[in-house]
């Protein structure tokens, strides 16, 4: 049987595009690594904290994982042709939505009959069910992770002339590096605040008020662990662990 394959190479091809997108925040605050995360680390980060944390989630929760599994591909693809735009860089919220909606529009044209792009891209965003609000809670946890990672690493200079005011001088940042936190601390403590289950979307999403808070604590507690071993600096220390006899031939070791 004779396949026609040319619109999911090219759907393909837009989605390595990715790959090539860095994340604009660890830019805006110049990270000093020599590689910076893009968005198509992001979105593999995401699928493998669904994976290792659904064993955890509610069992009388119907959840559909192909769901999550295609927010989860698809919540960033606009990018793919706009990049990861930011507000801190002058751009307003309308012109980040008008062109989003036209990147939209383009994947849903060009794409649709593979992929329901404007189902899924609507969908996530309005957190319609709760696979797009746990993938939407991971999303936010994944932000302050980056951080976490980069901070532990010592690869993060606040004082950097070269961070933008918009940044470095918002209220809440200064705020909080007046009382003594870093980026990582930031990061996790605006991005955490995201990561609940209303009693509203209680009911929309048809789960219990015990279901809706464990579904909350399993993500949470990744978080926290996470942002513990960087207090305690134990972070990085898996590195320790690693089977010196498998890494012989590996060119970062050699770094």
């Amino acid at each position: 049987m004779d396949y026609n394959f040319n619109k999911e190479v090219k759907l393909f091809m837009v989605f390595d595009i990715l790959g090539d997108t860095v994340r604009t925040g660890p830019q805006l605050w110049h990270v000093d690594r020599e590689r910076i995360e893009d968005v198509k680390n992001h979105i593999l980060d995401l699928l493998l904290i669904v994976r290792i944390l659904k064993k955890h989630f509610p069992v009388n929760v119907n959840m559909d994982f192909n769901k999550m599994i295609d927010y989860i591909i698809c919540h960033d693809l606009p990018e793919a042709i706009t990049g990861d735009i930011t507000k801190f860089e002058g751009v307003s919220d309308d012109e980040i939505k008008s062109v989003t909606g036209i990147a939209i529009e383009y994947l849903s044209s060009q794409f649709g009959d593979i992929l329901n792009f404007s189902e899924l891209l609507n969908g996530y965003e309005n957190r319609v069910d709760i696979e797009a609000k746990i993938v939407h809670m991971i999303d936010k946890v994944h932000s302050a992770a980056t951080f976490i990672k980069y901070q532990s690493e010592n690869n993060i200079d606040m004082d950097d002339p070269r961070i933008i005011p918009e940044l470095r001088y918002h209220p809440f940042v200064d705020k909080k590096i007046a009382e003594g936190k870093d980026l990582a601390d930031i990061f996790f403590e605006f991005h955490l605040s995201s990561v609940n289950i209303t009693d509203e979307e209680c009911q929309r999403y048809s789960i219990t008020r015990d279901e809706g808070n464990q579904i909350v604590s399993v993500i949470r507690s990744f978080a926290y662990e996470m942002y513990s071993q960087k207090l305690g600096g134990t972070l990085l220390e898996f590195k320790n662990d690693l089977p010196e006899a498998a890494m012989i031939y590996n060119r970062r070791k050699k770094c």
